[in-house]
């Protein structure tokens, strides 16, 4: 059986450090989850508010 991860295709390096092999996933309320659905490059939009908010909140920069 294949897993489920099998179908991604690895993304060319947006930033100066590789991205991970592997994914965040978590769930949101369905509100929430609809918005960001509705944007028109999410992950784009996801790698960046998460990096921002490690970056301040985990990290001590900003």
């Amino acid at each position: 059986m294949a897993n489920k991860l099998d179908n991604l295709q690895p993304f060319k390096p947006l930033a100066e450090e590789a991205l991970s092999s592997q994914p965040l996933c978590v769930k949101v309320e369905k509100s929430i989850d609809a918005r960001v659905r509705s944007l028109p490059d999410k992950s784009a939009w996801l790698r960046r508010v998460i990096t921002e908010a490690v970056q301040r909140e985990l990290m001590g920069e900003g």
